[in-house]
């Protein structure tokens, strides 16, 4: 083992030593931003008998953090079994400065900066498994498995759902999350629509790899933006809370930014709580 990752291990062992009724219809939705005049009424969901729950993992990470890219191999080997589980890399912090040499793309957003400034410690790589312990905690590489596996098995309180169309002459994209409540949840609640995308080659530093500066590492899950904010806005009429059977709706149309490839990329819609946990979260690929 490399001195620089040994170190790294010496590390992360210091700071974990420290540290139901059916609604047939729903209700009528709120709607943000959504140009109900252009495109007509939001759409209707399927109800839900039986909730899924999902997890969130935000992968903290840098171009030029040499022991990334093997967090970000264990996070794709977990969503490569884990169906329900949402893998976001979220480049922040002084290791995902530009330079004016390999490094000069900027991969940071003003999102990942909220999410980062949140951590009680701020390194790379670490990650948060659905903000559990609030959104200032974090794991270890190492610990993600364990903390995946704990929310996967957990019951839904909430099952989200999302639909999404494309207007290619207008570059709008029309964006639709719905919720409905399989037990009582009080608000406020917050839901952000988070725009990841994939699929981008550019230079890495990776400790495992010779020479380490990589020239075409493939970048995936990159955190490029959000449609309503890094903590969203209220859902809708469950914003101050929900009661089971209870549903609720968000609409919006957004002005697609075309530095994005659409093909490769996919929307998070994320419920947060009101200690700033995730409640539940879907994922919906914009290129299927």
């Amino acid at each position: 083992m490399r001195w620089k990752q040994g170190l790294w291990v010496g590390i992360w062992a210091v700071l974990v030593a420290v540290g139901c009724d059916v609604i047939e219809d729903p209700v009528v939705p709120t709607r943000t931003g959504y140009r109900e005049d252009l495109y007509g009424p939001p759409p209707s969901f399927p109800d839900v008998t039986t909730p899924v729950q999902r997890a969130l993992l935000e992968d903290f990470t840098a171009h030029q953090c040499g022991n990334c890219p093997a967090a970000a191999r264990i996070a794709e080997e977990l969503a490569a079994t884990r169906p329900e589980l949402v893998v976001c890399a979220i480049h922040a912090g002084n290791l995902a400065l530009t330079d004016d040499d390999h490094f000069d793309t900027d991969w940071t957003t003003v999102e990942g900066d909220v999410f980062w400034n949140q951590l009680d410690f701020q390194a790379n790589p670490l990650g948060r498994v659905n903000r559990s312990g609030g959104p200032g905690n974090f794991f270890a590489p190492a610990q993600w498995e364990a903390e995946v596996n704990g929310v996967l098995g957990g019951s839904a309180v909430v099952d989200l759902a999302m639909q999404s169309d494309f207007i290619p002459a207008a570059g709008h994209l029309n964006v639709h999350v719905h919720g409905k409540f399989f037990a009582d949840v009080t608000g406020p609640l917050n839901l952000a629509v988070l725009v990841l995308e994939s699929g981008m080659v550019d230079y890495q530093i990776d400790y495992s790899s010779t020479p380490e500066v990589v020239p075409d590492y493939e970048f995936k899950h990159v955190l490029r933006g959000s449609l309503n904010g890094a903590l969203g806005t209220g859902f809708g009429t469950a914003s101050n809370g929900a009661s089971p059977g209870e549903t609720a709706q968000l609409s919006f149309t957004y002005n697609w930014n075309d530095a994005w490839v659409l093909e490769q990329s996919a929307l998070v819609a994320v419920l947060t709580g009101p200690d700033g946990t995730v409640l539940n979260v879907v994922e919906l690929e914009l290129g299927e």
